[in-house]
């Protein structure tokens, strides 16, 4: 198989591809990972591959069909309304479509880019086709979350984990799609874990040198400043609600590295002075304790927590965790 756009995942890679050849796929998969990782592209892969008509996948006429988005055998369901779910109507038009002949292929195949949990009676109506699948329908699901859907749709499905690639394989996609510098690649790769899809809008929006910025401005005056310097560092994430979760993620990726530095373990980082400063400052159970702190705001951010809240009560708590 081809995998043309999707990066890293040799091993789920070889897996699809065994399936494939041996025709063992189930009726039904789950590609679960986080947002930005190309689940949506893998899906699209496995489409075109389901309804190719030549062993040398990827030139024949279904093929370009399916690349270009016209075959008639594949449809992509996705969220609607402000939810952005999968809604009831969707499931409907599924149900209805599945149990008709394919036109072109021997197969028909639903990609169901379900990210956003779906309401239960949703889920529910989509059971009553996966437990009694009609011959020749394919359905690809991609989620955050396998345990996102219940445990009897879970049950009729193979899951696949899909996961961020290497840093060093994840910059040099990124600087191969968009021609960027390899520093400034690699600086994007370490900020986000090898997340693809968010070194790009990273990229694209110019927020990583933002984040970078806010996170040593925090880190400064965590150490150096007083709660009211503080609270000045972080205002601008009250306004740039879409910053917060790139400069907890650059903050953490600092008291890491602190972390290492305090443990006299010989690390390359690139805000050396900033590490420094907070590795002197601070203890290693306050550094462990502001890496957590990091992640557990970025979940309330996540829930959608008022922004002028959430940054006051971070600054608050990060100075009492700091002893300052």
């Amino acid at each position: 198989m081809q995998f043309e756009g999707f990066a890293g995942n040799a091993a789920l890679k070889t897996a699809l591809s065994a399936a494939f050849s041996r025709r063992r796929l189930p009726h039904t998969l789950l590609l679960q990972g986080e947002a930005g990782l190309g689940k949506r592209t893998l899906a699209q892969i496995l489409a075109r591959a389901a309804v190719c008509t030549c062993e040398d996948r990827g030139v024949c006429p279904a093929c370009i069909r399916a690349k270009a988005g016209s075959h008639p055998d594949i449809r992509i369901v996705t969220g609607s309304g402000k939810s952005n779910t999968i809604s009831v109507a969707s499931v409907d038009e599924v149900i209805r479509d599945a149990y008709k002949k394919p036109e072109e292929a021997d197969i028909n195949v639903y990609c169901i880019f379900a990210e956003n949990p779906m309401p239960e009676i949703t889920q529910n109506k989509l059971l009553k086709v996966i437990e009694e699948p009609p011959t020749g329908a394919l359905f690809i699901f991609t989620v955050l979350s396998a345990d996102a859907l219940l445990p009897t749709i879970r049950s009729r499905a193979q899951v696949f984990t899909v996961r961020p690639p290497e840093e060093s394989e994840a910059a040099v996609y990124v600087q191969n799609k968009t021609g960027m510098p390899m520093e400034e690649a690699e600086k994007l790769a370490s900020l986000h874990r090898g997340n693809i899809g968010r070194m790009l809008s990273d990229g694209e929006n110019g927020r990583a040198a933002k984040a970078e910025q806010m996170a040593e401005d925090i880190a400064n005056a965590l150490v150096s400043g007083t709660e009211h310097d503080l609270l000045a560092a972080t205002a601008p994430l009250i306004k740039d609600k879409p910053l917060f979760p790139e400069s907890m993620e650059r903050l953490q990726l600092l008291l890491r590295d602190a972390c290492l530095l305090k443990n006299n373990v010989n690390v390359q980082v690139s805000a050396r002075e900033v590490c420094d400063k907070l590795r002197r400052k601070l203890s290693l159970k306050a550094l462990m304790a502001l890496c957590e702190m990091t992640a557990k705001y970025t979940e309330y951010w996540r829930r959608n927590a008022n922004m002028a809240l959430l940054v006051t009560a971070l600054c608050a708590e990060m100075k009492e965790t700091a002893g300052k």
